[in-house]
């Protein structure tokens, strides 16, 4: 019985561990961003973006990619895997079983247990590491809603850019027309001719290629939406338009990322475990319970028999390597407090900047789009008189062609370029990648 209670109170013992207390990272930050408003509440980790939109084909796609989507299901088997070496580590207890068969069954059993709190900080370890699996889940669905909300974008853009040069081809194809009349009734030359045949010609050109990008974002789609390609069961045609957000306003202060970020939340609790880990290193320097004991149970029946014995391992001959092992634990913690510190700098910088290109990508729009007015009356304009014989050459229409497909170029780039920023904003503040489900 006092071999039972010397064993019991040195396992009340192991519970006063030895090692580091966390404390949790911080950093000096400014109060506000320099192009947001501030506010007194986090941003919302569940705000769906990208009904911003208005477009239930983008919402279904980023429904279906939550589903579907391969690399999205290798972040939750990785948080599987943390969560199975949490539950092992949390309930392992260092040892040994083995089982002999002769006229009798003889069970050895020995274990060790950290009379510092070794296992302990293993265990406190892996619990951590589970919570930055499931962080990493996070980030792997808020990369997978930008990707497929970038993709869509471009989708939209290719398919827009396609429809806009078959414009361009026909109105060409009008004006090659007007200039063999002109030529007919003597009022153009074959130069004239010539010119507006090369247009077309450009123009014919430049088809195949553009259809190819709708073709390639059509499969990057598919891709990420965990079909393979050509079996997505999803209308893409083109409806006639690009997406556009509402531009609903962002507001937040850079310690909002402390708590929506995901990757910074990761990074967080990897420091975390990087403590405990050195925690247990520090821990594996002390004395350890020894634990060693056989059951017998003879075949023929007999009387079972058993031994129980209890011991000190000390650990005296390697203290320079464990030593060692301490400060590669130490030296571990300072990468990952200063990995930590990075993500948040990295993030303060993705804000900034995200904003500023969002706000530039909204002028350029709307610039874009009074350019593309300006070059359709001119167009207009130009072939009336042409085809009144007024003032005006071929090489004068057939420039203002020119310049009014440059000006629907522009203007559909530079919305695509607002919906990208806009979705890239708000992915950085941290809107959307729990979906409310976490």
């Amino acid at each position: 019985m006092r071999s039972v209670a010397m064993i019991w109170a040195v396992l009340a013992l192991s519970g006063c561990a030895v090692g580091p207390v966390f404390t949790p990272p911080e950093m000096a930050l400014p109060d506000r961003y320099a192009r947001l408003e501030p506010v007194s509440r986090a941003s919302a980790a569940d705000m769906r973006w990208w009904q911003h939109f208005n477009d239930p084909l983008l919402t279904h796609l980023v429904d279906t990619a939550v589903a579907g989507n391969v690399g999205l299901a290798e972040a939750r088997a990785r948080l599987d895997e943390a969560a199975a070496i949490a539950r092992r580590d949390g309930n392992r207890l260092s040892g040994d079983a083995d089982l002999t068969l002769s006229d009798e069954a003889s069970l050895g059993v020995s274990a060790r247990i950290g009379l510092a709190g070794e296992q302990r900080w293993r265990a406190q370890g892996s619990a951590q590491r589970l919570e930055a699996a499931q962080f990493d889940a996070q980030a792997a669905r808020r990369a997978l809603l930008a990707e497929v909300g970038v993709a869509y974008v471009d989708l939209r853009f290719a398919q827009a850019s396609l429809a806009s040069r078959q414009q361009d081809l026909r109105s060409r194809k009008q004006t090659l027309d007007e200039i063999r009349r002109l030529l007919d009734a003597g009022a153009a030359t074959q130069l004239d001719l010539l010119r507006a045949q090369t247009l077309v010609s450009e123009t014919t050109t430049q088809i195949p290629a553009l259809t190819a990008d709708v073709l390639r974002q059509r499969n990057r789609i598919s891709t990420l939406l965990g079909h393979p390609v050509g079996s997505l069961p999803i209308d893409l045609n083109y409806p006639g338009a690009q997406p556009k957000p509402a531009m609903r306003e962002v507001r937040g202060v850079p310690a909002d990322l402390l708590r929506v970020r995901p990757d910074i939340r990761q990074a967080e609790r990897l420091y975390a475990a990087a403590v405990s880990d050195m925690g247990a290193a520090q821990a594996a320097r002390y004395p350890s319970l020894s634990l060693r004991g056989s059951v017998t149970a003879p075949l023929d029946g007999g009387d079972r028999g058993g031994t129980f014995m209890a011991g000190l391992a000390m650990p005296l001959f390697n203290q320079p390597a464990l030593a060692a092992s301490v400060d590669i634990a130490d030296a571990r913690v300072n990468q990952a407090y200063l990995r930590w510190q990075r993500a948040v700098l990295a993030a303060i910088e993705e804000v900034e900047s995200a904003q500023a290109d969002l706000q530039a990508s909204v002028a350029e729009q709307a610039e874009a789009a009074h350019l593309v007015n300006l070059n359709s009356n001119a167009l207009d304009l130009s072939r009336q008189l042409l085809t009144n014989r007024g003032t005006i050459t071929v090489l004068d229409v057939l420039d203002r062609e020119r310049a009014l497909s440059a000006a629907r170029a522009g203007l559909a780039r530079s919305q695509r370029d607002q919906a990208i920023d806009y979705i890239v904003l708000q992915t950085v503040v941290g809107h959307g990648h729990t979906l409310g489900d976490e």
